[in-house]
């Protein structure tokens, strides 16, 4: 019998890439809706604004997926008390940040349109969205901790339905206030925010369920020991340098884009959330290979490390020509759901092909993401993502200049293909590490 079948292997990873799909669908709505207005400064500034959230969350990303893999770990082991540590210690980490986020939000928002740049009138739209849409940052926060939870104990159907639920929601919500309601550019992002008031609660609801605690008993000694902190910071601290490295890309992306004109922007911002889209289901296959990955790691189960590895390969190949073909045949249509505008649908159109080619450039290093994090070995992530950073910015320095917004494009791409080649260089170490050898 297979340690891990491919029926196995799809019941976890398949509900993750659905689910995961979703996620970016809160910013890509909000984008679409945006571009059914009669300007692109619409479209452009709501990008902005998702851009600068997708910045701050996800630089606090670690919490859901260091989470994950301690979870996974605690779920190997059959633990309940270190299950516990796994969701209070991250959620105090959330709460305090968030809060932080709220009390800084002015200079955050100012740094960022003076790196930025975008036109008067993009700014002003981007302010509006972004200090309604700032008060839900406790509230996502929250929600990544319950998520990475409920995902490493592999409570599938909690964690698909919490957050399909709350972004099937957000969709109704922005397009009846703005298309019905006439609320404009505050219309998403009071969808978006009702949205993350939904999804906090049913994360809380979920794990009061599922999580089992005995709170009599919490370990306050262990959840405020400086010393424990300090050992998840660590881990966490190099998946951080991951984000920034990411996010800076991005931010790179559409300060760029910003300096082609409003136009080239949203056409930039249009091609970037189809691209979160692929992205997200690559990343449910990285979360099922973080699951097998930690619960191989908790059990100390070579052989269902190896096979995790080796079944996720597979589909990755499949589900990488799958959405080629998908994308390349439908291209047309999935530009037009986020804008009307001709001019800008030329440009989206244009340069297209980087998006075609982004799911067999990027998946290895996505989902070899997730086995390292999955085990919790996060050093080697912070090494690749540091060189793909710098490797991307020397790029876009040199093509720019000379392929304008094809460079930039280009630049990108290169940024995901470096750390397909470099982590299979470090799977040698991580199975010495882990003890997979």
């Amino acid at each position: 019998m297979k340690v891990l079948s491919d029926k196995e292997y799809l019941s976890i990873t398949v509900p993750f890439m659905l689910s995961t799909m979703t996620q970016p669908l809160m910013g890509a709505v909000n984008t679409a809706v945006m571009g059914q207005m009669p300007d692109a400064k619409y479209i452009a500034a709501v990008s902005l604004g998702v851009i600068l959230f997708n910045t701050i969350y996800w630089l606090f990303g670690f919490l859901r997926v260091s989470t994950t893999g301690y979870a996974a770990q605690a779920y190997g082991k059959m633990d309940k008390h270190e299950g516990m540590l796994a969701f209070f210690k991250p959620c105090i980490i959330a709460l305090v940040v968030g809060f932080l986020c709220i009390l800084l939000q002015k200079p955050l928002l100012d740094a960022y349109l003076w790196l930025i740049k975008p036109a008067e009138d993009v700014a002003e739209l981007c302010k509006e969205y972004y200090y309604l849409l700032i008060w839900g940052a406790p509230l996502v926060l929250f929600n990544y901790v319950g998520l990475g939870w409920l995902m490493g104990q592999t409570r599938i159907k909690a964690s698909v339905g919490m957050q399909m639920s709350m972004n099937i929601l957000n969709c109704i919500l922005s397009i009846w206030f703005v298309t019905y309601l006439d609320m404009g550019i505050a219309g998403v992002a009071w969808a978006t925010l009702m949205c993350q008031i939904y999804g906090a609660v049913a994360a809380a609801v979920l794990m009061h369920i599922y999580g089992e605690f005995d709170y009599r008993t919490l370990p306050w000694r262990q959840l405020l020991d400086w010393r424990q902190f300090i050992d998840m910071l660590k881990v966490n601290a190099n998946l951080m340098i991951r984000t920034v490295c990411l996010m800076g890309t991005n931010n790179v992306v559409a300060a760029v884009g910003a300096s082609f004109g409003t136009e080239v922007l949203a056409a930039n911002a249009v091609l970037l959330q189809i691209k979160d889209i692929i992205s997200y289901l690559i990343d449910g296959m990285a979360n099922g290979a973080a699951i097998f990955s930690g619960k191989a790691y908790g059990k100390r189960d070579k052989e269902l490390f190896h096979a995790g590895i080796a079944v996720t390969y597979k589909w990755l190949v499949i589900f990488s020509l799958a959405l080629m073909g998908i994308y390349w045949l439908g291209h047309s249509y999935f530009i037009r759901i986020f804008t009307e505008l001709d001019s800008v649908i030329a440009l989206a159109e244009r340069y297209n092909w980087y998006i075609i080619l982004f799911p067999p450039v990027s998946g290895i290093g996505m989902v070899l993401y997730g086995v390292f994090s999955g085990a919790t070995q996060t050093g080697p992530i912070r090494n690749v993502m540091v060189a793909s950073g710098l490797f991307f910015y020397a790029a876009q320095f040199l093509l720019v200049p000379l392929l304008g917004n094809d460079g930039l494009w280009l630049a990108w791409l290169s940024f995901f293909g470096v750390q397909s080649v470099l982590y299979p260089l470090y799977l040698p170490k991580l199975k010495r590490v882990a003890g997979m050898i």
